[in-house]
């Protein structure tokens, strides 16, 4: 998860340490594309506790980036969020004499669900794009800018065999939105996604997964795949993220939801 918290810390000194004077953070993007992270120092001396650092930084592919930030408060804590999965994050104390001591953290189970319905779709054949996400531009929130987008899971209902799959990149038709849309209320400020419900068709990219699915003759059936589990190599921080279906037999009339979680 790409949430953590060291929760609170103290800068008193403590067994092997002295007086903690700083604390320093290092991020490493071990990913396979830019990553956006966002740290947060919170003071506790406080009620309600109150902001002493925020930054909000980009950390390129095998980038190693460092933060130091100097501790005047009895009590304190960082919070961090990352876009990237394979990002990793080290905090140190830094006591009045330079010794280091790496601080553990706490990973967050703070997860929501974005997702689009599309359904009455004429597909054969050939691939049809039928519901693609992207990252909302116009975010402001930092928890959302930062926030890693993946995709979770997806249900066709189809009367005859087809086929799926995901792709990442390339360029669709159609119009990206933000929401709520016609089929789904969600705040926009909800959300760190956009989305394309009127595209037909998309160009270039990648699959990054597939599959197959069989349909029944005169009665539709439910294909369903979890996207979570499949560990998929993506990037969300510039590409899009297509859902694209066509009929293993000839033409089926279509059903879809796509899902994608959101981690902030």
């Amino acid at each position: 998860m790409p949430y953590l918290t060291t929760n609170t810390l103290t800068s008193r000194p403590t067994r092997g340490l002295g007086t903690i004077s700083q604390v320093i953070i290092k991020a490493v993007n071990n990913g396979s594309s830019k990553a956006v992270v966002y740290i947060t120092g919170l003071n506790n001396d406080v009620t309600p506790e109150t902001l002493f650092a925020q930054e909000l930084f980009e950390v390129n592919y095998r980038e190693v980036v460092t933060r130091t930030y100097n501790i005047t408060q009895t009590y304190f804590q960082f919070n961090a969020v990352y876009s990237q999965e394979l990002m990793q994050l080290q905090i140190f104390l830094v006591d009045s004499a330079g010794v280091l001591s790496l601080v553990p953290q706490e990973q967050l189970k703070v997860s929501r669900i974005t997702s689009e319905f599309r359904e009455n779709i004429a597909v054969t054949t050939s691939d049809f794009a039928l519901i693609s996400f992207r990252r909302n531009t116009a975010v402001v929130i930092p928890e959302a800018v930062a926030a890693e987008i993946k995709p979770d899971s997806l249900e066709i209902l189809a009367s005859t065999p087809i086929r799926y799959k995901i792709v990442g990149g390339g360029t669709v038709n159609g119009t990206f939105v933000s929401f709520p849309t016609p089929t789904t209320a969600i705040p926009a400020t909800a959300t760190a996604l956009q989305v394309n419900y009127t595209c037909t068709d998309v160009t270039g990219g990648r699959v990054i997964t597939q599959g197959i699915g069989s349909g029944i003759a005169g009665a539709y059936q439910n294909v369903a795949a979890n996207l979570a589990g499949q560990q998929l190599l993506y990037n969300l921080t510039d590409e899009i993220i297509t859902l694209v279906v066509s009929s293993l037999a000839g033409s089926d009339n279509l059903a879809a939801v796509f899902r994608m979680s959101e981690e902030w």
